[in-house]
């Protein structure tokens, strides 16, 4: 219901966007009653959440494809990022864990928590790009961007 009513009550005519700026009056209204925008709120509410509940969430405006499928294309992606992501925490995590409890109160306990506040410390988003740097520009380990699949499907011919 939140994000219904941000995409309803928030300023600006999706339909005029859509349409663009050279549109007519006739044609945002042509889009507007198409997408059911000229209708009560109440009933764009019913609608919306139907479809939602069917597995219906629409299609992008932008791509001009079924939201669904998007977020399939990018599912395979994401977990295996994920992944990715926990098996190198653990990885690396246990050891220094164990190593810094073993010489608790030594240089290389101050010096592991010293790093592990400096990482909380620096934003995300600047780590990222730290890492973007390191990893894909000077060792050139990874690409800078894209998605290459782990395990390639052989083709039946």
């Amino acid at each position: 219901m939140l994000v219904f009513l941000l995409l309803r009550l928030t300023p600006g005519d999706p339909a005029a966007i859509m349409a663009g700026d050279a549109a007519t009056t006739e044609q945002i209204e042509r889009i507007r009653a198409g997408l059911g925008l000229d209708r009560p709120i109440v009933v764009q509410f019913g609608i919306w959440l139907g479809r939602v509940l069917s597995g219906d969430l629409g299609e992008s405006f932008y791509f001009r494809i079924k939201v669904t499928t998007l977020i399939a294309q990018r599912l395979e992606p994401t977990f295996a990022l994920a992944a990715l992501t926990i098996f190198i925490a653990v990885l690396v995590s246990i050891p220094l864990g164990v190593m810094a409890a073993w010489r608790h109160g030594g240089w290389f306990d101050r010096a592991l928590m010293g790093f592990s506040v400096l990482g909380f410390s620096v934003p995300v988003f600047v780590l990222a790009y730290l890492l973007i740097w390191l990893v894909s520009l000077q060792l050139g380990w990874l690409p800078v961007q894209g998605y290459a699949r782990l395990c390639r499907q052989s083709r039946s011919r």
